[in-house]
């Protein structure tokens, strides 16, 4: 039984259950079917038990995560749906939590005092603080197809993963267990930037592909995305509904997928067919969601992805050694 399909049967589920959701007082019903179809169907050796299984398991999860979010899926259709508890966890951030944030961005703008558009676009790149940016950027953005890089998802985690695992080497920390001491670093990044959904799947892959090397296994990154996908649609089966949970689940598999299949071209070639891949990807839901489509995006993703990266990677360097001399 496939993994793969395994989780797209669950998406099926959740994705049928997230137009009825008036029927989660009825949850029990599919739970109960589920359990019927393992039993028997282990039990008696149907082929596709499994399938069945992950559907009905999919709808009875969605439709028990909706008992008190009924109204706001029905008022909404799918892929509309706004993740209210994220942008919560933004505005409610307090205590520790907040005095770190903001001492996090203060220290990304140590030296570019008289740059103020500057360091709202690496506090924005960093830190996810869009509501900094002028009006007059964030169009800019947003009319050429590039506003995602403002959010916090695999660009940004893994770029912080990097720094983290090589920051750690210094301290002579062989690179077998570098990557599964950054685990928790780059668990508090993302808690600490509100958590979003595509930067807990970004997060969640990166610890999967980090800690792989400590049971002598090679990191997988299809292997890493099946996984995530069954433990983020499990644990918050709300999430089918989010579009920024949904662009960043298709347009990573359309990377790793493109990327395993073009890793023996020149490396100019792979980065020209993976950005068409990711982009490609991304422009279905886009156009359902937004009703845009920017074919100039793939363009000019070509040449800020790389700038982006770059600007986080710079960015949590210059941090770092801001704690040692803020001059």
């Amino acid at each position: 039984m496939r993994l793969w399909a395994i989780c797209g049967a669950l998406a099926a589920g959740e994705y049928a259950a997230s137009f009825a959701p008036e029927f989660a007082p009825m949850w029990p019903v599919p739970a109960i079917g589920a359990a019927f179809v393992a039993l028997f169907g282990f039990g008696l050796g149907v082929k596709g038990w499994g399938y069945a299984f992950a559907v009905l398991f999919g709808i009875a999860i969605f439709l028990f995560a909706s008992r008190g979010d009924a109204q706001r899926y029905l008022e909404s259709p799918w892929m509309r749906g706004r993740d209210w508890r994220y942008r919560q966890r933004q505005e409610q951030q307090v205590g520790v939590a907040k005095a770190v944030k903001d001492d996090l961005s203060r220290r990304v703008g140590i030296g570019l005092d008289d740059d103020r558009e500057t360091v709202s676009l690496s506090r924005a790149i960093l830190l996810g603080e869009r509501r900094r940016l002028p009006y007059r950027t964030k169009r800019l953005f947003v009319e050429s197809g590039t506003m995602h890089v403002f959010a916090i998802s695999g660009l940004h985690v893994m770029a912080i993963a990097k720094v983290l695992t090589i920051g750690l080497g210094l301290f002579l920390i062989p690179v077998r267990f570098a990557g599964l001491l950054s685990v928790p670093l780059l668990w508090g990044y993302v808690m600490l930037i509100g958590g979003a959904p595509s930067a807990v799947r970004a997060a969640m892959m990166a610890t999967i592909m980090e800690i792989a090397p400590v049971f002598w296994r090679r990191a997988n990154g299809f292997r890493a995305w099946e996984l995530t996908f069954l433990f983020v649609h499990v644990c918050d089966p709300l999430l089918i509904a989010n579009v920024g949970n949904a662009l960043s689940f298709a347009v990573m598999l359309a990377i790793v997928v493109v990327g395993d299949f073009a890793k023996s071209m020149p490396k100019w070639r792979q980065t020209l067919l993976v950005t068409l891949a990711a982009w490609a990807a991304g422009v279905p839901i886009s156009a359902h969601v937004f009703g845009r489509v920017t074919p100039g995006g793939m363009v000019a993703n070509l040449v800020l992805i790389a700038t982006a990266k770059a600007t986080v990677v710079a960015g949590a360097l210059g941090v770092g050694v801001s704690y040692l001399s803020e001059t």
